[in-house]
């Protein structure tokens, strides 16, 4: 049975239970300064005292948080990298505390990169009374940073490794030997999202990481879409809110036609071809876009050739100027929040096309109209990246505009697709903040929508973030610079970043007001605190044989509880146990479970 419940707010419960666990465990090493406490329910309490302290000869004679919470979980921030902590905490009975518990040890350990100041993101510009707050992620630290450019966390657990290269250069007649360092792989589209997970490309690798970094899914790679050369994943990589993960590939052999035997057609349309198992194949590139379920299935996928109709390697006639070749390369997607529609950003083409799933047909289109074909609406964009949905239904796209050798500038575009004016450019913005930007080979960059309807931009190898309101007002701004290495340049790539509100956007506690319940008084209350950062909902889920019961909450809002009288009725059976299971609306892999005593 599926009903709304009517919720009960109230400041007073009597004894709860939880099943609560003990984060961070002792000798826990942490990669992140931001950190969300959890212990198990003290019987009698009514609230916590959790205190902090560095590690020292002295148990506690250095105190360095002390704080108090109604749950059974309380979020600590500012804590320091290279630092050993020790914890405890207990509960408090009306002014009384019911005795410590716990001498739990933890580290937050430093990143070599960080320590090493390879890499400098520098704040020039916080006004926080206008900026959205939270935290930005980028992949080119590979951290997430606070709005004062501090770093609360660091990607860890990536088999790094550097590779050198050097070349001379000869100015005034006197030769200087120059030194490059890389770090290898390559992180590219670091995002932490609703599920409290990161996802991020190690070059053409896919993982799911927690924030440990600790591998939680990784993309099959398996050639199911793509055949022949693997799907390598490029670029873009989501965990969709249903759960789903979806990525960009590209195809890159294809079959030669066997029919085919003009010499000098075969040559043209067919280059760099190789024989695999006797059969001819050609290099070619094609972009694919996949979504696969948790078990690593293919559910759906599309394919740029079947789209295009035509050869990839043709020569192509834009901006009045004839390029060869012109490859159909996919750099971006978004997907529509009833996902009925995917739309991919076609780099070389400056094409952005919305994608119908359920038929696989390109029903929509923005960008350059050419005399052989293009686009359906003209747009002016050349060489975009990102093609994100905002709320309203436009689009936000980073316009690369890279000519190369002339003086131009990235813009940042939204474009409504309203059926009256679908192509119009509803809001623009052009990002000349300083002189860096003119004369750059403009590759990455990416436009989120904020909850307080201003834009996070990045302007990937322009090495700029920034937040700008819709009157285009910035309110903040962060610059990338990268130092040498052991006196070697260190050549950085600023692709992506990204807005979160925290660490732990859904994360929530619960609590029963009773151990036991008898099958004549079975009524009992249920608080669920909401400890993340987003607003979330939650389905309750009463189990015992063969009882069954499953009801959903409203909204609850961050920093919030709700109090839920619960009445199972007299289907229970004395001896057994009743399960209850809360699970988030959210962030289905979040679930907690309690079990009452039935008498």
């Amino acid at each position: 049975m599926h009903t709304r419940l009517i919720l009960f707010i109230t400041s007073l419960i009597a004894t709860l239970s939880c099943n609560a666990q003990i984060f961070p465990q002792s000798e826990a090493k942490l990669n992140y300064t931001q950190v969300m406490f959890e212990y198990p329910l003290v019987k009698g309490a009514d609230n916590y005292l959790l205190q902090i302290a560095e590690d020292g000869p002295s148990p506690f004679s250095k105190v360095v948080v002390e704080q108090r919470d109604s749950a059974t979980a309380t979020f600590i921030s500012n804590l320091q990298f290279g630092k050993r902590y020790r914890w405890r905490y207990t509960g408090i009975k009306d002014t009384k505390q019911l005795g410590w518990n716990g001498l739990y040890y933890f580290e937050i350990t430093e990143d070599s990169f960080i320590h090493r100041q390879i890499i400098a993101l520098t704040v020039s510009l916080n006004d926080s009374n206008a900026n959205a707050g939270g935290l930005i992620i980028n992949d080119c630290t590979h951290t997430i940073v606070d709005r004062t450019g501090k770093v609360v966390w660091y990607l860890p657990k990536v088999n790094w490794f550097f590779t050198h290269t050097g070349h001379t250069q000869t100015i005034g007649g006197v030769t200087t030997a120059i030194k490059n360092v890389d770090i290898k792989p390559g992180i590219f589209d670091l995002r932490l999202n609703l599920f409290g997970t990161i996802t991020e490309l190690e070059d053409s690798v896919a993982f799911e990481r927690g924030l440990d970094g600790t591998i939680l899914w990784k993309a099959p790679n398996d050639n199911k879409v793509s055949g022949i050369g693997g799907e390598a994943y490029n670029h873009d990589f989501k965990r969709l809110p249903n759960g789903h993960y979806m990525l960009l590939g590209n195809q890159l052999l294809r079959k030669v036609p066997t029919e085919t035997f003009d010499t000098v057609y075969r040559k043209r349309r067919f280059e760099d071809r190789e024989f695999i198992d006797g059969q001819e194949y050609s290099k070619v590139e094609c972009g694919t876009v996949i979504e696969y379920d948790k078990q690593k299935n293919v559910v759906w996928s599309w394919n740029s050739h079947d789209y295009l109709q035509e050869d990839p390697l043709k020569p192509k006639l834009r901006n009045h100027k004839i390029e060869f070749p012109l490859k159909p390369h996919i750099n971006a997607f978004s997907i529509d929040k009833d996902y009925r529609f995917v739309y991919v950003s076609f780099r070389d083409l400056s094409r952005i096309v919305k994608i119908e799933k359920s038929t696989g047909k390109v029903i929509d289109s923005w960008g350059f109209r050419q005399p052989n074909g293009g686009a359906n609406h003209e747009v002016c964009m050349h060489l975009q990246h990102d093609a994100n949905i905002l709320s309203d239904g436009s689009i936000a796209v980073f316009n690369s505009n890279d000519y190369p050798k002339f003086d131009t500038l990235p813009t940042v575009l939204l474009i409504s697709q309203k059926p009256a004016d679908s192509g119009k450019v509803i809001w623009q913005y052009t990002c000349q903040l300083d002189t860096l930007e003119r004369f750059i080979s403009r590759n990455g960059g990416n436009v989120d929508e904020l909850k307080n309807g201003n834009l996070l931009v990045c302007t990937g190898t322009v090495d700029r973030i920034f937040e700008i309101t819709r009157d285009k007002k910035i309110v903040w701004q962060a610059n990338i610079k990268s130092n040498k290495y052991d006196n070697e340049n260190y050549g950085h790539r600023l692709y992506r970043a990204h807005y979160l509100s925290s660490l732990y956007p859904c994360y929530f506690t619960c609590q029963t007001d009773k151990d036991t319940i008898t099958t004549k008084a079975s009524t009992f209350n249920i608080k669920i605190f909401n400890k993340g950062s987003e607003a979330d909902s939650y389905n309750i889920q009463l189990s015992s044989g063969k009882y069954l019961q499953q009801l959903t909450t409203q909204n609850v809002s961050t920093n919030q509880s709700v109090v839920v009288k619960m009445n199972p009725g007299k289907h229970l059976q004395k001896g057994n146990l009743l399960d209850v299971i809360v699970t988030s609306q959210t962030n289905p892999d979040l679930q907690r479970k309690i079990q009452l005593t039935i008498k």
